[in-house]
């Protein structure tokens, strides 16, 4: 057995510490597979007690898990709100289409298309253009923030 895994088993306190602490001692039996990657993930601890004590402190936080309910939560709204921002591009895609057909076969007014029609559309783009930009910074904020 390697020496980060014998420092698991032969505590080196005295006993009279461990009862004046009321320390409690955990064994574990690994696997060879298991034993090889605790060792890769000890290497920056002295030993595997505060090792252990933070991977238990990290796995039972609740806010981090929250945190992650969060980020789930908002990555599909996120994913629903771009599939409709596509969705309404799309259909302002065919609307502008649809008139420059009508404009080109003399059905629909050029003053129409260059007085109504190309401001609505422009102010409608802006607005999906905000959206996008605000959703990315906030994705953004909380990509930083875990």
């Amino acid at each position: 057995m390697s020496s980060q895994l014998d420092k698991l088993f032969m505590g080196k306190m005295r006993k009279e510490d461990k009862a004046k602490y009321n320390y409690k001692r955990i064994e574990i039996y690994l696997s060879p597979k298991d034993a090889a990657l605790f060792e890769k993930k000890a290497i920056h601890y002295k030993n595997w007690g505060p090792f252990i004590r933070d991977a238990v402190k990290q796995f039972n936080d609740i806010g981090i898990l929250r945190r992650i309910d969060a980020l789930n939560e908002m990555t599909a709204l996120y994913k629903k709100h771009q599939q409709e921002l596509s969705w309404i591009g799309g259909n302002l895609n065919q609307v502008v289409k649809r008139a420059n057909e009508l404009a080109i076969i003399g059905e629909l007014p050029q003053s129409y298309f260059d007085d109504v029609l190309f401001p609505q559309v422009r102010e409608v783009q802006e607005l999906i253009c905000e959206i996008r930009d605000e959703q990315y910074k906030i994705v953004k904020k909380i990509i930083n923030k875990t």
